[in-house]
C-alpha cells in the first residue's frame, strides 16, 4: 500500500500570476492519491487565494494565517502550530527571496518535514529596502543543510544560492492545450472587434517589474508609425490607478484596454499577434513559456534569462534604450507573422522539457525521495 505524501504549500498569493500558476499546473496533474497539497493563505484583507474554489474542489486545504504585516506573532505561532498538527513530509517554500524565512525555520525546528525552498526569481527591486535587509539577514539559511534546493532557471538558482547546488525544475505546462487554434483565434477578434488591427498583448501583475512606463511609451511610439494598433493588458496590481492616468496622459485610452484577471489568457494569445514583454526582471515567466506554445511573437527585455528561447519566436530588447528604437522591429513583428507556423509551436516547447508531465515526474521523485 502506497503511503500518501503531505506536502505544505507556501507562497501562494490572491494574485493569478506566475507562482500560482506553476503550482496550480503541478497540482492539477501530479498523482493526488499518492501527493496531498494543503496551502497557506497569509493574504491581507481577507483575500482569498488565487484559485481557491479549484483547490479546494480537489481536497487541498487553505489554512488562513494572518499576513507578517499584520501581526507578525500571531503569523508566525499559526504556522508553528499547523506545521507541528499535520505532519507534513515536504514543507515547500516558493520564494521570490530570503525575507521571509518562518517556512524555513519553523519546520526544522518543530517537525520532521523535509523542507524545499524552491527560488521564483533572479532579482530584487533595489527600492525594497526593508525586504532586503531581510533577504541579507536571512540569506545564512542558504547554508543549512536541511533544505532542499529547486529553482525555475539556473539564474533564480544562482541569485539565490548562489554557489549552493540545486536543481531546475521546468515551470511546465499542459503543453497541447495551448495548440494554436485559428477559428477561437477568429470568435475572439471578433469578440473584441480588431478583426483588421495589429493586436498586441502584455500579460502581467500591474507593478514595478514588469515596467509599464516603458510598455506603454513603447506602445505610443508604435502608434505613431501605424495608428491600426491596440494594446490589450492582462494582469492587476497596485500600479492599476497609476497606469490608467498615464494611458490618458499619453491620449491612448482607446488604444490600451485593461482587461484585468483573466482565466481565457490563452485565448487572448491565440487573438494576439504579438506579446510585448520589458520586465526588468524575471525568473523563468510561465507566460513566456505559454505564448511560445501558442507561436505568438514575443519582443522581451534583454535581462530575461536566455533559457526561456525555447523556440525561435523570440526576440530581445534593450530596456536602457529609448522605446521609440523598437516601434518599427515590433510592427515587424505582426507585418511578418504567419498563422500558419503557429499551429506546431506546442510540439517544440514539449520536446524542450517544458511539459507538466515532465515537470511533474521531477517533483513527484524529489517529494518520494526526499533528495
Amino acid at each position: 500500500m502506497t503511503v500518501m505524501k503531505k506536502i505544505l504549500q507556501i507562497g501562494m498569493t490572491s494574485n493569478y500570476g506566475g507562482i500560482e500558476s506553476f503550482i496550480m499546473n503541478v497540482y492539477r496533474n501530479i498523482d493526488r492519491n499518492k501527493f496531498q497539497f494543503d496551502f497557506i493563505n497569509m493574504e491581507t484583507n481577507g483575500k482569498a487565494l488565487a484559485y481557491s474554489d479549484e483547490i479546494e474542489s480537489m481536497g487541498g486545504k487553505i489554512y488562513k494565517i494572518p499576513g507578517r504585516r499584520e501581526n507578525l506573532k500571531k503569523n508566525r505561532n499559526q504556522l508553528k502550530k499547523i506545521i507541528e498538527e499535520n505532519n507534513y513530509d515536504f514543507v515547500h517554500n516558493n520564494i521570490l527571496t530570503w525575507s521571509y524565512s518562518e517556512g524555513i525555520t519553523l519546520p526544522v525546528r518543530y517537525s520532521n518535514s523535509k523542507v524545499i525552498v524552491h527560488s521564483h526569481n533572479s532579482y530584487m527591486n533595489s527600492g525594497m529596502y526593508a525586504r532586503r535587509f531581510l533577504n541579507f539577514l536571512n540569506r545564512r539559511f542558504n547554508y543549512s543543510n536541511n533544505i532542499i534546493r529547486l529553482a525555475c532557471s539556473n539564474e533564480a538558482g544562482k541569485w539565490l544560492f548562489r554557489n549552493k547546488h540545486f536543481t531546475v525544475i521546468p515551470n511546465g505546462i499542459v503543453t497541447k492545450e495551448y495548440k494554436f487554434d485559428s477559428k477561437i483565434r477568429d470568435v475572439y477578434r471578433k469578440e473584441f472587434n480588431v478583426e483588421n488591427k495589429n493586436v498586441f498583448l502584455h500579460v502581467g501583475r500591474l507593478s514595478h517589474q514588469k515596467n509599464h512606463e516603458f510598455l506603454l511609451q513603447w506602445f505610443k511610439e508604435i502608434c505613431k508609425k501605424d495608428n491600426n494598433s491596440i494594446l490589450f493588458l492582462v494582469g492587476d496590481g497596485e500600479l492599476k490607478t497609476k497606469l490608467k492616468k498615464k494611458v490618458k496622459s499619453l491620449n491612448l485610452t482607446d488604444k490600451v484596454k485593461f482587461l484585468g484577471i483573466r482565466k481565457d489568457v490563452k485565448k487572448l494569445m491565440f487573438m494576439s499577434d504579438t506579446l510585448l514583454f520589458p520586465s526588468f526582471y524575471e525568473g523563468l515567466p510561465v507566460v513566456l513559456v505559454e505564448a511560445q506554445a501558442t507561436g505568438l511573437p514575443a519582443l522581451i527585455s534583454n535581462t530575461i534569462s536566455r533559457e526561456i528561447d525555447i523556440t525561435n519566436n523570440i526576440k530581445r530588447i534593450d530596456i536602457s534604450n529609448a522605446p521609440k528604437q523598437y516601434a518599427e522591429l515590433a510592427l515587424k513583428n505582426v507585418y511578418e507573422s504567419n498563422i500558419s507556423n503557429r499551429k506546431e509551436a506546442y510540439l517544440k516547447v514539449e520536446k524542450a522539457g517544458y511539459d507538466i508531465g515532465h515537470t511533474v515526474k521531477m517533483l513527484e521523485e524529489i517529494y518520494t525521495s526526499g533528495v
